[in-house]
């Protein structure tokens, strides 16, 4: 690349950059450059010639922007004149187009503007609106000029939220642009007539919608909104309307206006004739567009909804007919989404109004209720229909897409439903189950059978189920009656009232006489492939939540799941999850009968898994593999045999060593680890089977406690050979695990040696390699190192460890991109520190290399890092302030005496300050934060901006 920033080096580049790929990443870097150097103030009128090509123009007018918005402080007050005279004529030169460089250029216009305001170019906005109006301005046709003057009037509020402002700065620019109102509003107000060009009534439309967001407010801008709702009537203008009603409506302080919003709601109960009109003639378009504004309107006033249907009649009325019409919009016609595709724009509207609704006051609660309850009730009529599968046949023709759309629908009429109930309570349960009566009556006695009627109100069931109280006792019962006597023809069906049941898991616990009523049902759908995942969810909440009633019904579940485990028809995550219901039933049975149950339902199992384990690994059977060793560790997650001890009569002494001796959990373990440490070494670069090894032992290791030492020796070597071989977090997870149940155990403690031995060795030697392929393992190994820090201190420091190697380790992590990464290092280096008064070789590293870890942290501080990291890194400040003061104090002063570090944003009587700030508060966590957050934003040129203050609250 040339390495003069001249425009036909320039415009050499920019060709190049469109028509060479491979080089694009490095003309880019090349152009940045060249766009922020001071040259571009003379190339970029160059490139925008009109012998030149689109895309050098584009780029031309982009530079000026950049210029004028970033770099201002470059050219002289003198020039500010004959700037905006050029930048008037260059404009007026692309008058015709293209397009994309008038509105480019229209942008740096608006820019500049706001660069000139108050003083260099006063009422600017008035000057610009007379300049265009003026006949034979530039010789351009008038329509021209409009159009010219509307493109800068609709960007001039968008470049004034995009440019980065300090609060004063834009506070005084936000009274300037208001004042300009005075004449944008005459302005937009003779444009919107029909006598107006359509392409120039299109703009006006645009134009006020940014005007509305930068702040007009609504009683000023009531006239203009009468005239863009004459605007829908237009077939040409109605899209653009629509949207800049929506924009209205929606802005933040539209409610300040309430009686504005009570007048111009007859504008929109005017639209009912053109929205049955666009109903019938399945004009989807237009249905679209009136339903956007007329839920703007109503999701953004809810509570001037409410309030309003308790004032007078005429209001009342209003209020009514508005509910009326957003009932119409949840309930259009058709299947979302592809006979509709805007009837779920209703449903923020409905969670919205139950939340007013949820607020009100007792002594205007039953009035209320007395008229919003019908709504509701209509509302539920409305959803059920909407919330039905469309005919098997309409179905199967949509595309993937169509039916994930539907699926995402009908889990928001689900929520919808579940507000709903919050409004209605038992009386929506007392209507959904006389809807199912009737409907499981009707198609009893139907030759055809329609399935879809029965599994909406199933699936309004499953919805509502969380806000349905335990002590319910009435309609829930009848509901799980009726289940009984549902003819089920079609999987979805079924599916739907297995979930539904399932949803119910917990009210069951209060209620166990319904489980005989549902699990035939449920044990059913564990052999049928088509509902498996929905029989095998049901069945692992049922018998979660129901351990204490699980009894009665033990052997009846055990000999299904043993069935479908025969069958082996199920996908693999259901068979994991019906392992899990074994093992919950399994643990409210004797040890004896578990084991026998255990003997004939997982000795398959066991063996298929040796087979496996003897297997060469390839893809054709990995998955197998994967799924095999999960199922064992589902099983010991779910089996506990605790459970014999706080429900049956207590055994003396000997007989519970005799249970712990032959715990099922420890059987099995025993049969299988031979061939779980086969896999392991075999798939041991497959990170999911190791993750599914580790947690295998991770769930052993849980339940079984102190049973599980016998097998630490071989778990011991396992682990440490692994991790020699392949580091990962599963691995170094399970290390810590172990550590933490049995690290301070005598007979463990040389265990715990190698463990932290090995782990320390294997996880520095990636340092040597570069580091930045093992992220998630070094977060890992922070984690575990933090951990060792604070609770096997001893074990560390008796260990063949180089501390010194973990200390340059840690802040060489600190340096990482990944927040979590950066997170665990500081955790671990909390730790190393406050170690440090109390322990000689500790002390010893940080007072000899403690001005390595204090340049990475100023680097960070003065912006190698994202910003994220700063209240971590500050922790470790205060962790350094708190016991080595006197070092650190000699540090910083040392480091920040080099010019232009960490930032050259940050003066010398800056980070003299920042040191006397950091020393005085060092005992106080928050306020050493914020110091930190402070010099951070200086060093990055944030400090005062008022991106600075919103971005602070997440620093």
């Amino acid at each position: 690349m040339a390495t003069e920033y001249t425009a036909h080096n320039v415009e050499q580049a920019v060709k190049q950059f469109y028509l060479n790929p491979s080089l694009q990443s490095e003309v880019h870097i090349w152009l940045t450059g060249a766009q922020i150097s001071p040259a571009a103030w003379s190339f970029c009128w160059d490139l925008m010639g009109p012998d030149k090509g689109i895309e050098v123009q584009y780029y031309g007018a982009s530079c000026l922007h950049v210029k004028i918005v970033r770099f201002w402080h470059e050219i002289p007050p003198e020039q500010f004149e004959s700037l905006k005279s050029k930048l008037l004529e260059t404009i007026v030169h692309f008058a015709t187009g293209p397009k994309v460089i008038l509105t480019r250029l229209c942008v740096g216009l608006s820019a500049l503007i706001l660069q000139l305001l108050p003083q260099k170019w006063p009422d600017a906005i008035q000057h610009l609106i007379s300049t265009f109006q003026q006949e034979g301005f530039a010789s351009l046709p008038t329509v021209t000029r409009c159009q010219i003057l509307l493109e800068v009037l609709t960007v001039l509020p968008e470049e004034f939220y995009s440019t980065n402002l300090s609060q004063q700065r834009r506070l005084v620019l936000r009274q300037e642009l208001n004042k300009g109102l005075d004449h944008v509003i005459p302005l937009l107000q003779s444009l919107l007539t029909p006598e107006s060009p359509l392409e120039v009534y299109q703009m006006a439309l645009k134009a006020f919608s940014r005007w509305v967001d930068f702040g007009l407010a609504m009683d000023r801008a009531e006239p203009i909104i009468h005239q863009v709702f004459t605007s829908l009537r237009n077939p040409q203008l109605f899209d653009i309307a629509a949207d800049t009603l929506s924009s209205v409506f929606a802005h933040p302080e539209s409610y300040k206006y309430p009686v504005t919003i009570q007048r111009i709601l007859s504008d929109v109960l005017s639209l009912h004739d053109m929205f049955s009109k666009a109903l019938a003639d399945e004009d989807k378009e237009t249905c679209e567009g009136i339903c956007r504004v007329v839920v703007s309107l109503s999701e953004n006033h809810t509570k001037l909804i409410v309030e309003s249907v308790l004032g007078p009649e005429e209001v009342k009325q209003n209020t009514m007919s508005l509910l009326q019409m957003i009932l119409t919009c949840t309930g259009l016609p058709g299947h979302f989404p592809v006979d509709e595709s805007c009837s779920d724009q209703t449903f923020t509207f409905w969670y919205l109004l139950q939340d007013e609704l949820s607020m009100i006051s007792e002594e205007d609660f039953m009035p209320l209720m007395e008229v919003f309850k019908p709504i509701f009730f209509s509302l539920i009529e409305v959803l059920l229909i909407k919330a039905r599968f469309p005919s098997d046949s309409d179905y199967s023709s949509w595309s993937l897409e169509e039916k994930e759309q539907f699926r995402c629908y009908r889990q928001d009429i689900g929520d919808t439903m579940m507000y709903s109930y919050s409004i209605l309570c038992t009386e929506l349960l007392a209507q959904l189950v006389n809807c199912l009566m009737a409907l499981t009556e009707m198609s009893k006695r139907a030759t055809s059978q329609d399935w879809q009627d029965v599994e909406a109100v199933l699936f309004v069931f499953s919805s509502v189920s969380e806000s349905v109280p335990t002590d319910e006792a009435t309609h829930i019962p009848k509901l799980f009656s009726v289940i009984r006597e549902i003819p089920f023809v079609n999987s979805q069906q079924i599916s739907t009232a297995l979930n539904m049941i399932g949803s119910f898991a917990e009210w069951m616990r209060w209620h166990p006489e319904t489980l005989s009523s549902v699990l035939p049902l449920v044990l059913q759908g564990i052999t049928n492939p088509e509902v498996g995942t929905a029989a095998t969810i049901a069945l692992k909440d049922i018998t979660r939540e129901n351990l204490s009633h699980l009894r009665p019904f033990a052997h009846q579940i055990l000999v299904a799941c043993q069935k479908s485990f025969e069958a082996n028809v199920l996908k693999s995550r259901d068979l994991l999850r019906l392992m899990s219901s074994v093992g919950h039933v399994l643990s409210v049975m004797q040890t004896e009968e578990i084991m026998h149950y255990l003997d004939s339902m997982i000795s398959p199992h066991i063996r298929h898994l040796e087979a496996l384990a003897e297997m060469p690994p390839c893809p054709t059977n990995r998955a197998d593999v994967h799924t095999t060793v999960n199922i064992f560790a589902w099983l010991f997650g779910s089996l506990d045999t605790g459970l014999e001890w706080e429900e049956k009569e207590k055994k003396n002494q000997q007989q519970h060593k005799q249970q712990e001796n032959s715990d099922p959990i420890y059987v099995i373990l025993q049969k299988i680890s031979t061939a779980v440490q086969k896999i392991a070494y075999a798939w041991l670069f497959d990170t999911g089977i190791i993750e599914a090894v580790c947690d295998l032992y991770k769930k052993a290791l849980q339940k079984l406690d102190n049973g599980f030492a016998p097998l630490s020796t071989d778990l011991t070597q396992l682990v440490i050979n692994l991790y020699q071989r392949c580091p990962s977090t599963a691995i170094i997870d399970l290390c810590k695990q172990m550590l933490l149940m049995f690290g301070l155990q005598e007979n463990f403690i040389p265990f715990s040696k190698a463990i932290i031995e090995n782990v320390c060795v294997r996880s520095l030697q990636m340092f040597t390699t570069g580091i930045r392929n093992y992220t998630d393992v070094i977060e890992g190994f922070m984690c575990f190192l933090a951990q060792v820090m604070k609770k096997f201190k001893k074990i560390i420091m008796n260990c063949n460890c180089d501390l010194t190697a973990i200390f340059h380790a840690a802040v060489l992590s600190m340096a990482l991109p990944e927040q979590a990464t950066v997170k665990a290092s500081c955790s671990f280096m909390i730790e190393f520190l406050n170690a440090g008064p109390e322990n000689e070789v500790i002390k010893s590293i940080v007072t000899s290399r403690g001005h390595l870890l204090v340049d990475r942290i100023m680097r960070a501080i003065g912006g190698e890092s994202q910003r994220g990291i700063v209240d971590f890194v500050a922790d470790v400040i205060m962790a350094l302030n708190k016991n080595y003061v006197a070092q650190l104090s000699v540090w910083l002063k040392t480091i920040l005496e080099n010019e232009g570090y960490p930032s050259p944003r940050a003066s010398r009587q800056d980070k003299e300050q920042f040191i006397k700030n950091l020393l005085r508060d060092r005992m106080n966590k928050r306020k050493t934060r914020d110091v930190v957050k402070e010099f951070t934003l200086l060093c990055r040129g944030l400090l005062g901006t008022e991106y600075a203050e919103a971005a602070a609250t997440f620093l």
